[in-house]
C-alpha cells in the first residue's frame, strides 16, 4: 500500500519523512534541459531516505518503472558508486595588477590531463560585465579589483532575474568602496524587512529564503556590514523561520499524511480514534477531516486530492462520525431542544438540521432534512417523522384560529368565501377588500365567525389571537415560505404599537404583520380598534367632539406631537379649549356634482362605532 507520493524534487529539498521503504515509479527526470535517466548517485540519494539513519530500509520499483539492474542495486546497497574520472578546475591564483591581468588569469587553462577547466561561472560572468560594460566606473586599482571580485562572488541564490543579481552586487560594491567602507544598518534593515513575511506558496517562500541567504552571505563577510554580529543572527533567525514555514507548505503540497494515516488504519482494520473539538472540528487519529455542523459533516477535501484519498476519507468518516450523527438524532428526538428561525430552518444547538419548503398551503410546509448522506434511510425517516409532528404541533398551538377558519364547514357560501379570504390573507384583511361579502352575511353569521376569533373592525377584519409575538413570527414565516415573497423583510419590533417615519416600509407586508398605514405612520390594527372605542366612549353629548385623554397616548405608546400628527392624517381636527385638547371628525369635503345623489354616511367612523358589538 502506498502511503506517500513524493516527487524527486521534494525529496531533494530535505523533508525528513519517517519512511522505511522507498519505491520508484519512474527513474527518469527533466533536469531543466532534457529528460534523462537518474544518475546512480541520484538514485542513491532518494533511496537513502528509506530508514534514514534510524532503521534498515529497503527500496525497489513499482508499476511500469524501468528496471534498476543488479549491478546498480549492488552499488546502492554497498554505497559503492563509480569513481570520479575528472575534476573541474579554475585558477584561484588571480592577478589583480590591473583589469586585463585579472581577466586573463581567470581564463587560465589547467596543466593536468585529469583536470577539466570549468565553464564560465556566474562570478566570472558578473566580473566581465562590470569590467567591460562599466569600465569607466571602476578604478584600475588592485585593492578595488579585489573588493570587486569578492562582490562578484556573492552567490545568486535566487537564480531568476540576472539583472536583480547585478543590482545587488553593484550596491554592495558601491557601499564597500564608498566613504563608510561598510553596508549601513538602515540598508540591511530595509532589505530584510521586505523578506520578513510568512504568507504565500512554496515558490514565493522559497524565493524569500533565497534572498535572505544572499544577505546572510553578505552579513557573514568580515567587515562588510555595520554591527556584524547582529545581522548574522538576524539573517539566521529569519532563514530558520522561513524554512520552517516552507517545510509546512511542502508537506501540505507534496505529502498527504492524512490520506495515508486513514488508508493504513482502514486497510489494517485498526480502530481509529475520533475526536470532536471546539467549533465542531473533527479529528480522526489526530488528522483533521472536516467540521460537523449539526447532522452534516463538511469534509475538508483538498483541491488536488486523489479519488482514492477521497474514498478513504469518506469511508473513515462513515465508520467513525456516522455513530455520532445517529446519537445526535436520538438526542434531538429525546429532548426536543430545537427551534425554527427566520431563515426557514430548524436549528439544533446553533446548527440547522432541516429546512422548510412550500407544501400544499402555507399551514402545511414540507421539511427537507439537512443531514449527511452517510446516514441510512431508517434514521432519516425517524427524524423526518419527528420534525413533521413537531412543526404540526407548533402550528396548531400558535395558529389554531387560522386552522379552524380554514376548515370551517358552513352551508352559507358567502360565509365560507369570507372565511377563506381571511385565511388566504394570513388572518388580516382590509374591510374594503371584502365589502361585498360583508353585505351578504347576517349577524348570526358574524357571531359564528366571532366564536372563531374573528374581529370586525373599523378598517379591518382580523383574527385578534394572532397578534401575539410568537404567533406573528410563525404565521409571517410560513406565509413567506409558501409564497416566496417578502423574503428580506421582517416584522416590526414586538411591543411597538406606533411606528413613525416609515415611508419606505412595504405597506402590504406591514398589513400582513398587522399594521395599518397612515402616510408615513403605521399603527397596529388591534390597537387602532381600541383607540376607536376610546374615542367613541369619550364622545361628549351630541357635539361629536372628543376630549384627548392620556389613555389614548398610552395605548399607542407615542408622544403628544405624534398623536396629533396621526389624528390629522385620520381627518380629525384638533383644537385647544380650557387648556385641554379636543378632536372632532371632519372628513375632507368632496366636490359637489350637479346630480343630487343620496348622501352616504356609511364611512363615518362614528356610524361604524355604533354598529360595533360592545357586549
Amino acid at each position: 500500500h502506498l502511503y506517500y507520493l513524493v516527487p524527486p524534487d521534494a525529496i531533494g529539498m530535505g523533508i525528513n519523512m519517517d519512511l522505511n521503504n522507498v519505491y520508484f515509479s519512474n527513474i527518469k527526470k527533466f533536469d531543466g534541459k532534457k529528460i534523462r535517466r537518474l544518475k546512480i548517485s541520484e538514485i542513491g540519494q532518494i533511496s537513502g531516505r528509506a530508514g534514514r539513519y534510524l532503521n534498515d530500509g529497503s527500496f525497489g520499483i513499482t508499476g511500469d518503472c524501468d528496471e534498476i539492474n543488479p549491478e546498480e542495486i549492488e552499488f546502492l546497497e554497498n554505497h559503492n558508486f563509480p569513481e570520479i574520472q575528472n575534476i573541474f578546475w579554475r585558477n584561484s591564483n588571480l592577478d589583480f595588477k590591473n583589469k586585463e591581468t585579472l581577466l586573463k588569469s581567470l581564463d587560465e587553462k589547467p596543466n593536468k590531463d585529469w583536470l577539466r577547466r570549468v565553464g564560465e561561472c556566474k562570478d566570472g560572468k558578473v566580473l566581465k560585465y562590470f569590467l567591460k560594460e562599466n569600465n569607466n566606473d571602476i578604478e584600475n586599482n588592485s585593492n578595488i579589483l579585489k573588493i570587486l571580485w569578492e562582490c562578484c562572488q556573492i552567490p545568486d541564490f535566487v537564480k531568476k532575474t540576472y539583472g536583480h543579481h547585478l543590482e545587488v552586487v553593484d550596491k554592495v560594491f558601491n557601499f564597500l568602496t564608498g566613504e563608510e567602507r561598510k553596508i549601513p544598518n538602515y540598508y540591511m534593515k530595509k532589505q530584510l524587512s521586505m523578506l520578513d513575511k510568512l504568507d504565500g506558496n512554496v515558490d514565493s517562500i522559497s524565493n524569500r529564503i533565497s534572498n535572505v541567504r544572499t544577505w546572510s552571505y553578505v552579513a557573514n563577510k568580515s567587515n562588510w556590514v555595520e554591527n556584524q554580529d547582529y545581522w548574522v543572527e538576524r539573517t539566521k533567525n529569519l532563514e530558520d523561520k522561513l524554512s520552517d514555514r516552507l517545510h509546512d507548505e511542502l508537506t501540505k503540497t507534496f505529502i498527504d499524511k492524512r490520506a495515508s494515516v486513514l488508508a493504513k488504519g482502514l486497510k489494517q482494520d485498526i480502530e481509529l480514534k475520533t475526536q470532536i473539538l471546539e467549533e465542531e472540528k473533527v479529528l480522526i487519529n489526530d488528522q483533521y477531516i472536516g467540521i460537523l455542523k449539526g447532522l452534516k459533516l463538511h469534509l475538508d477535501l483538498k483541491v488536488d486530492a486523489l479519488d482514492a484519498d477521497i474514498k478513504s476519507l469518506k469511508k473513515a468518516a462513515r465508520q467513525n462520525v456516522g455513530p455520532e450523527i445517529i446519537n445526535r438524532i436520538q438526542q434531538i428526538m429525546d429532548t426536543g431542544l430545537i427551534e425554527l428561525k427566520d431563515d426557514f430552518k430548524i436549528y439544533w444547538r446553533s446548527d440547522p438540521i432541516a429546512k422548510l419548503t412550500a407544501g400544499s398551503d402555507y399551514l402545511n410546509p414540507k421539511i427537507d432534512l439537512i443531514i449527511d448522506e452517510m446516514i441510512e434511510n431508517n434514521e432519516r425517516n425517524n427524524l423526518n417523522d419527528y420534525l413533521n409532528k413537531w412543526i404540526i404541533k407548533k402550528i396548531e398551538t400558535e395558529l389554531n384560529s387560522l386552522i379552524e377558519l380554514k376548515n370551517i364547514k358552513e352551508e352559507n357560501p358567502e360565509l365560507r368565501a369570507l372565511a377563506y379570504r381571511l385565511y388566504e390573507n394570513n388572518g388580516v384583511i382590509k374591510r374594503s377588500f371584502i365589502s361585498e361579502y360583508l353585505k351578504k352575511i347576517n349577524q348570526n353569521d358574524r357571531k359564528k365567525l366571532r366564536k372563531l376569533g374573528v374581529k370586525f373592525g373599523r378598517y379591518h377584519v382580523f383574527l385578534f389571537k394572532l397578534f401575539k409575538p410568537s404567533s406573528v413570527s410563525l404565521r409571517i414565516l410560513l406565509w413567506k415560505n409558501y409564497n416566496n415573497n417578502f423574503l428580506n423583510l421582517s416584522p416590526p419590533t414586538f411591543g411597538l404599537n406606533f411606528l413613525n417615519d416609515m415611508r419606505s416600509a412595504n405597506k402590504d407586508f406591514m398589513l400582513l404583520c398587522g399594521f395599518e398605514k397612515f402616510d408615513d405612520i403605521y399603527v397596529r390594527i388591534d390597537i387602532l380598534e381600541r383607540l376607536f372605542l376610546l374615542i367613541f366612549n369619550s364622545e361628549k353629548d351630541d357635539k361629536k367632539e372628543v376630549k384627548v385623554v392620556p389613555e389614548m397616548l398610552n395605548l399607542l405608546g407615542c408622544s403628544k406631537e405624534n398623536f396629533k400628527k396621526l389624528l390629522k392624517k385620520m381627518d380629525y381636527k384638533i383644537y385647544e379649549k380650557e387648556k385641554e385638547y379636543f378632536i372632532k371628525y371632519l372628513p375632507a369635503k368632496k366636490k359637489i356634482s350637479n346630480r343630487q345623489d343620496k348622501k352616504d354616511y356609511s364611512n363615518n367612523p362614528f356610524n361604524v362605532l355604533h354598529q360595533l358589538n360592545l357586549k
